[in-house]
């Protein structure tokens, strides 16, 4: 029996947007013609795919910022060799750009609140985990959280900064953390529970 190709849970197209502060992704689509001479080009901060049926470019956008994307009427976004590395490069500038812009971040919060960590790693964590503070005081980020709001993003490492403080969450860590958030903090984990639960299954699919 033939093994049967499996589809991807989500399809990366011109439908398929990411439009962050920290990293999104801009389509752009051109004449048959010109991406077939274009692809042949080979320059820094560019990555080409190309076959007979799928003609595609990405260029990485000088400020690092996110990608662009140049397609034209040829390409076959359902070949799933395409959907494979369209996913891969995403996934890996997603990784460079949370790795530039996460602890940049975390410092500035640092500075602002007078709370100082001992590290910061930015890594793939466990599904649906954005951040983790572990018993030396050493926060781990999502490199996901560049392709949410900034206001999210900073919901995030505060509640990670606040265990600095408290390794609990009792309601002395909820009373700081809404002293940091300058808000309810249990409310605000809620709504951000709801928006993760969301989009939990693409943001596992983007970085697997």
């Amino acid at each position: 029996m033939a093994n049967r190709k499996i589809e991807p849970l989500f399809w990366i197209n011109p439908n398929f947007r990411l439009h962050f502060p920290y990293f999104s992704i801009e389509w752009y689509k051109i004449d048959d013609n010109i991406l077939r001479q274009e692809v042949q080009i080979k320059e820094n901060g560019r990555f080409c795919y190309y076959t007979k049926e799928n003609r595609i470019i990405i260029f990485v956008r000088d400020d690092k910022a996110g990608l662009n994307i140049v397609y034209s009427d040829e390409t076959n976004f359902r070949n799933l060799r395409l959907q494979s590395w369209l996913r891969k490069i995403i996934r890996d500038q997603v990784i460079i750009r949370a790795k530039e812009v996460l602890p940049f971040r975390l410092h500035k919060l640092e500075s602002i609140h007078n709370i100082k960590a001992r590290g910061i790693e930015v890594k793939k964590l466990r599904k649906g985990v954005l951040g983790q503070c572990n018993s030396y005081k050493v926060i781990s980020l999502s490199p996901l959280l560049v392709i949410f709001p900034i206001d999210f993003a900073d919901m995030v490492i505060l509640h990670e900064m606040a265990h600095l403080k408290y390794m609990h969450h009792r309601k002395t860590f909820w009373e700081y953390l809404s002293s940091l958030l300058q808000d309810d903090a249990k409310q605000q984990n809620e709504l951000r529970n709801i928006v993760l639960s969301k989009y939990v299954e693409f943001y596992h699919f983007l970085m697997k």
